[in-house]
């Protein structure tokens, strides 16, 4: 076969021509997800992973790359995220306007970070940051001459820029200058135990120290603890040290718990801390009907960290950070350079940690309009639905115990083991024996430091009968394990 020549490059009318037989299938994987696997994976793949190669010294047409991609993924190496039967990690089932929108984003290349870069892209992003802000109920940035907020690659970038946010404003911002000094007061940040990685990990880039984040226990339904939380701010302040923010979840990763974040805002308030809140996973819930009250002192948050990657179902790498003052993302990441030529329009590459990045946010465009807030409500509220179905077949099921009511579409649970067994070894070997089986895929979570079996789910196509099946599955795979 002949070696593609340069040309190749820019042909079109070749590519379509060779992606057209392989479309169908491509599709097929979102139209007919229960006709694959919930997750395939070769162990070769991670063996052939550790000695890669040198890249190849010629090039190979098309149809053939284009095989071996359907094959090594689709056939050996692929997480199912579609499958109604997946209750992993958020993983959603992308949106098909959302899939349209990366790719019409990707094929045209404009990037938001200046205005210059992408006009209409930039204009439009704005916009639906502004939409995001309204559908959430977080309407602080309303009048502001800048945007509501900034788009990144996702939540832990997100709360990174947040946490920068918090030092800068209360430290004073000729931190960025001097950096944080050894001498002075040690800028502390507290949220609870079921706080994301991301936290420790934003400590330690910004050189506040991942020993300057106080993690909080919790109550029995992963709730911070109010009153240990004040203790704790008052114990540093004796010893010497600034409090810098307080961080409220709005929606744990592993339970889905919310803090009571009105008691949050009054704390952060009235020692003059930055009160961000951590909404990544579950902050789009906020202005429902149903969940509102849940989520009351939102509204209070200097900052608020949201994935629209995971409950607005679009495909990964888009993360949300909306602010309260937008005057303080050009105070905290404006700069400049002898090569730059600022622009009075919006620039978000003044606004946040990242230059030139693509348009990830026209998938959501496109998903907000199609669908308006009446679309998006309905099928959240589905997954609402199916979460409380889920947490009533525990409830019903003889040997099952339910962590705690859901209040997201997160329900954790555990069986009851054998009598003079351990719980937690009996709970993980119950879910490596779900695994196993192959036809559903959940994870284990520690809440309390008790394991339990954990299902998020992330897909607006699960439905009752799909929560039904697992619970079946539990009890036979109890039965497999000896009761």
């Amino acid at each position: 076969m002949d070696r593609p020549s340069p040309a190749s490059a820019v042909d079109w009318e070749n590519l379509i021509e060779a992606v057209r037989p392989y479309l169908s299938t491509l599709v097929d994987t979102q139209r007919t997800p229960n006709a694959r696997p919930v997750l395939t994976d070769d162990d070769s793949f991670y063996e052939s992973s550790r000695v890669p190669g040198p890249v190849p010294a010629v090039g190979t047409p098309l149809p053939g790359l284009l095989d071996e991609i359907i094959s090594n993924v689709l056939d050996r190496g692929y997480l199912n995220g579609a499958h109604p039967h997946y209750f992993g990690y958020f993983h959603p089932r992308p949106l098909p306007v959302a899939v349209l929108g990366d790719s019409i984003a990707s094929l045209l290349n404009q990037s938001p970070a200046a205005w210059r870069m992408g006009p209409a892209a930039t204009a439009m992003e704005v916009r639906t940051l502004a939409w995001v802000a309204d559908f959430i109920g977080y309407r602080g940035a309303v009048g502001s001459a800048l945007p509501a907020g900034i788009f990144t690659s996702g939540g832990t970038l997100a709360n990174i820029s947040a946490l920068k946010l918090a030092r800068d404003a209360v430290l004073g911002e000729e931190v960025r200058e001097r950096g944080i000094s050894g001498d002075g007061p040690r800028a502390t940040v507290y949220a609870s135990a079921e706080a994301h990685y991301s936290l420790s990990r934003a400590m330690d880039m910004l050189g506040l120290g991942r020993r300057s984040l106080r993690l909080v226990p919790t109550d029995r339904a992963g709730r911070i603890l109010v009153g240990t939380l004040l203790e704790r701010i008052r114990d540093d302040r004796r010893a010497g040290h600034r409090p810098v923010a307080v961080v409220g979840m709005a929606g744990a990763t592993a339970t889905g718990a919310i803090d009571p974040l009105t008691e949050l805002a009054a704390i952060a308030a009235e020692h003059g801390m930055w009160f961000h809140i951590d909404g990544a996973a579950a902050a789009v819930f906020a202005d429902l009907a149903r969940t509102r009250a849940r989520f009351n002192g939102l509204s209070l948050a200097d900052s608020v960290t949201l994935d629209p990657h995971k409950w607005l179902f679009l495909p990964y790498g888009l993360g949300c950070l909306l602010v309260r003052d937008p005057d303080r993302l050009s105070g905290s990441f404006s700069d400049q350079a002898h090569y730059w030529s600022h622009d009075s329009r919006t620039d978000f590459v003044h606004l946040g940690p990242e230059g030139a990045r693509p348009w990830k946010s026209l998938g959501l465009w496109l998903a907000l309009r199609h669908l308006g807030r009446d679309g998006y409500e309905r099928l959240l509220m589905g997954n609402l639905d199916v979460a409380a179905r889920l947490a009533e077949r525990v409830l019903a099921t003889d040997g099952l115990e339910l962590f705690a009511d859901p209040v997201l579409p997160i329900c954790c649970f555990r069986a009851t083991p054998p009598p003079g067994a351990d719980s937690d070894d009996y709970n993980t070997a119950l879910h490596r024996e779900l695994i196993r089986r192959g036809d559903f895929h959940l994870t284990v979570c520690r809440p309390n430091d008790e394991v339990y079996l954990r299902v998020a789910i992330n897909n607006h196509t699960t439905r009752r009968e799909h929560v039904d099946a697992l619970v079946e599955a539990v009890v036979a795979a109890r039965a497999t394990l000896g009761r």
